[in-house]
Order: structure tokens, then sequence, then C-alpha cells
């Protein structure tokens, strides 16, 4: 019998994301947690580790991350919030442990017309606990090595089949104009980055001020950002959106330094998100952490 979110398609070969690091070196599956973007959610703990980050809308106007991690040994991640569907979609892209707490009636029958292979917190606490100097809701964490040993537990382990992520090479160039301070206008708040050419990567800032982490109290940053633009829309009286990841649209890539405008599609929920420049050829990201940063058609954003 197939077990929920087993894949058994032949295994492919796939290097992490953040260091190129082979298969054989990285989690089995990897694991995307649901971290909260609120006023008391910050600073959040386990971003600076991640090797992807999706910043994506919910409803009142702020925003969730889903932290991707290939990775082992990151402690104190969180706080962790409820699952959306379109959140679940993007674990899935990446054949990922999904790990939340509670669920919006939306994403409850998502779980139930799909097999998924996730951690509800709400239903299975072993491997999580609360932070008694923050307040409810606002201080659940967990940390990888806790949770592989749940997922072991549950029989997830299983090595998963996962399309390769495309890297650039030493001597790629990406092709596009200078663009070395982006500006994201999201209904919370201004989401700054700043590049920063020491490092090759782009500082993260919110409202001009910088972004830490508070595991580490180093500034969130990322070598590859990706703006995708998606059509959203509220569907209910508590303003919960409807986010479409299906179909293509437009997007940007930012990194090294540079900007490139190109285009995103997606085939079918379980399908990954691919990007292309605009004479059609997949993009290439640097060796490095990625953050992807959704957007409405209606935001705004602006680089120089």
């Amino acid at each position: 019998m197939e077990r929920p979110g087993e894949n058994n398609s032949p295994e492919m070969e796939f290097n992490r994301p953040q260091d190129n690091v082979p298969a054989s070196a990285m989690l089995a599956r990897p694991i995307a947690v649901t971290i909260d973007n609120s006023s008391s959610a910050r600073p959040q703990s386990g971003l600076d580790q991640a090797d992807l980050v999706y910043e994506v809308p919910v409803e009142g106007g702020v925003t969730r991350y889903l932290a991707v991690f290939f990775h082992e040994g990151t402690k104190n991640i969180g706080p962790i919030r409820s699952a959306r569907p379109y959140l679940i979609e993007l674990a899935r892209e990446w054949d990922a442990i999904y790990i939340h707490c509670g669920q919006s009636p939306q994403a409850q029958t998502y779980f139930a017309e799909n097999q998924i292979a996730h951690i509800n917190e709400m239903f299975h606490p072993t491997g999580f606990w609360r932070d008694k100097s923050r307040q409810a809701p606002f201080n659940l964490y967990t940390d990888i090595n806790s949770l592989w040993q749940e997922i072991t537990k549950l029989g997830w382990d299983n090595k998963g089949a996962l399309a390769d992520y495309p890297l650039r090479g030493a001597g790629d160039q990406l092709s596009g104009q200078v663009a070395e301070k982006l500006t994201i206008i999201y209904p919370y708040g201004r989401v700054g980055y700043q590049y920063d050419a020491p490092t090759n990567t782009y500082l993260r800032f919110l409202n001009d001020r910088p972004y830490l982490d508070l595991n580490s109290s180093m500034q969130l940053s990322a070598v590859n950002i990706l703006i995708q633009q998606v059509s959203m829309w509220a569907f209910d009286s508590e303003g919960r959106l409807e986010v479409n990841l299906l179909g293509q649209g437009k997007a940007w890539l930012f990194s090294n330094g540079q900007v490139q405008e190109a285009t995103w599609r997606k085939n079918s929920n379980t399908s990954r998100t691919r990007f292309y420049d605009q004479t059609g050829v997949e993009l290439s990201m640097t060796k490095g952490t990625t953050w992807i940063q959704l957007i409405s058609e209606q935001m705004q954003f602006n680089y120089k």
C-alpha cells in the first residue's frame, strides 16, 4: 500500500539548492514548515537556515512563510502556524513533509481529498514545544532532528524523487540590468532587499530596518530572489485568500546585483513551478539561499 506522500517513481539526481551538496548528504525528504509573520511572531527563528523560503499573503493583510529545509541540524524553528491550501501545494512541489498547527476549513478539505504527508501539532504534539516567554499562539516551535524522528516513526522517511534544481555555473552571468535595491509593498509593510557585493547576497529589511533571525541575531539574506506574480482574491467573510498557482505569469529574478524578467509556469498541483527567461530557457539560480516572494497583480514593487 502506498503511504501518504510516497513517491514510487525512479530516484532522480538532485543537489541541495543552498550549496549544491548531493542528495546523499541531505534528508531523504525535505521538510516544509509554515511560519507566522504577524508582528507578534517577529523575530522568527530558523529562517536563516532554510534552503528555500516562500513569502505568501494570507488573510488580514499579513503574510506567512513556508520554510523548506533539505538538511539536518536546524534548531528552534517557528513560530509555527496553520495550513492554507496554497502552502500545501508549494510543499508538494518538493515532495516535502508539511509541518503546521491547525488549518483553515479549505486546507482541512484539501487534506481530506489528497494524500499529503503532513504533521499537524494539534494532533501530533511530540517534537514540538511552547516558548513560555512568548504569548500563544505565537510561541510554537520545533527543530529538524525532532521532526525527523517523528517522520521516521510515521514511515515517511522514504527517499523522494525530486526534479533537479538548476544552478548557474561559476562563470555564468545573469543576463539583466543592474538591480542593487528591491522594495516590495505588502499590506503589512515594505519588504526591502539591498545587494551586498562582498557576500554576493541581498540583505533583507522590513520598513528600512534589518530583518533579523532570533536564533542567530543575524540579518536574513538571500542569494536569489524570485518575485512571482499570481492572481489571488478573498472569498469568505474572514478574508481568506484563494491563490492561483497554476498556469503561467510574470516573474523577476534578482541575483548577483542584477534583475532578469522572466515567466513562471506550473502545469499541475504536484508539478514544480518553473521559471523561464524571455527566450524560453529555464532560469538557473546562483548557489545559495533562494527567497520566492509571491505577490498579487495589484501589489507594487520597485528596484534600482
